[in-house]
């Protein structure tokens, strides 16, 4: 008797990888044991970032509030026809051992990036791939200076993508900028490199495309009015800051509410409030051309009519369903700290109260990936 092959063991390698590279991440970390070509192919970086740039992209959406992250679910179908949308928070991210031994995940700031999460506090860096499980605890020798922030990035290459962290570094005299490399596993200084900005302590980076980007103080003239808020960006591949490029308004900083998101890491959409006004617009990035913003299109203008947000409010848009949602920090009237949810659409508003704080809540779009660490 003559055993029969099955279908799938008789296709060639580049075939079965084009057929695994369009199938969700979070559908193939299943399929690591069914065979070790199968194995091979999901474990090699040349696949990774072919898989990335081709399978349908999967979002979830995630909040990080009183240290700790959790994914949620937001709907938001039936908000133009009077429908109320939801919000449901959902289980917690568990990695076991970040800070304390719960077996949550505790931090005070979350950066994403590729699906790859990276998690700082004063004395630990941790980066975690939530959907393969793998996680890089990294050494940090300068735990003591006063002020460090962090971005995640990488060096785009033609086969493969090379990850990266960079590093702020203040410790109220001297300022200095480190970058680690995967690869290598070690910090080194970036000399060459010159900082013409204020990156102010609440102004949170957000990657697209392996870059990262910020809106950072400046004080310059732009048409004869005095402007002091700017984009800029850090090309990991080139390991150099970006130009400064204008938002599409006049701001100042230390006045008005400005906001930075990503558009499911593709684009970049950023909040606008102005001081003394109940009127809220959000734009959104027609393109990124080599780190530069070419051109930006108006998301959504909405009167709040009673409400004012504050910075460090955080936020993500749906484009599909002409909304966005955003959350901070709230005291009420006893001085007790809520954290609050908006769910926001053209003359919609809808309010959800996340109970008792201070949680100060950081909301991000993550897209599951199989990018190792």
């Amino acid at each position: 008797m003559t055993l029969q092959s099955s279908p799938m063991s008789v296709l060639t390698e580049d075939l079965v990888e084009d057929i695994l590279s369009r199938v969700p991440a979070t559908s193939l970390v299943r399929l690591r044991s069914t065979c070790k070509q199968w194995n091979a192919i999901l474990n090699d970086r040349r696949f990774i970032k072919k898989h990335f740039d081709t399978a349908e992209k999967e979002y979830l959406d995630m909040l990080l509030r009183s240290l700790r992250v959790s994914s949620m679910s937001v709907n938001l179908h039936g908000l133009h026809d009077n429908i109320d949308p939801s919000i449901e928070l959902k289980r917690e991210l568990n990695l076991k051992g970040l800070l304390c031994n719960s077996g949550k995940v505790e931090s005070f700031e979350v950066f994403h990036c590729n699906g790859l999460l990276l998690f700082t506090n004063t004395s630990t860096i941790v980066v975690w791939n939530p959907c393969t499980g793998q996680t890089k605890w990294i050494q940090t020798e300068s735990a003591n200076t006063r002020y460090h922030k962090y971005a995640l990035g990488y060096e785009n290459k033609n086969l493969c993508r090379d990850y990266k962290i960079l590093r702020f570094l203040d410790d109220g005299t001297n300022f200095e900028l480190e970058i680690y490399e995967f690869n290598s596993s070690s910090w080194r200084v970036l000399d060459s490199v010159e900082i013409d900005f204020e990156l102010d302590i609440g102004s949170q980076g957000m990657s697209v495309k392996g870059n990262t980007y910020w809106i950072v103080i400046d004080d310059h003239e732009v048409d004869g009015e005095l402007v002091n808020c700017f984009l800029t960006s850090f090309d990991f591949t080139r390991e150099r800051f970006g130009p400064h490029v204008c938002l599409p308004f006049q701001t100042s900083w230390y006045s008005d509410v400005i906001s930075l998101s990503s558009v499911r890491e593709e684009r970049l959409s950023v909040l606008f409030h102005e001081e003394d006004s109940l009127t809220m617009e959000i734009w959104v990035t027609n393109d990124i051309t080599d780190t530069i913003v070419t051109s930006w299109s108006k998301f959504l203008r909405v009167d709040l009519y009673t409400h004012r947000f504050y910075n460090g409010v955080t936020f993500f848009i749906d484009e599909e369903n002409k909304a966005a949602v955003f959350s901070e920090d709230v005291p009420d009237d006893s001085d007790d700290i809520h954290s609050i949810v908006y769910i926001i659409g053209q003359d919609r508003l809808r309010i959800v109260d996340l109970e008792d704080g201070p949680f100060w809540p950081q909301m991000f779009c993550y897209v599951p990936s199989l990018v190792q660490i």
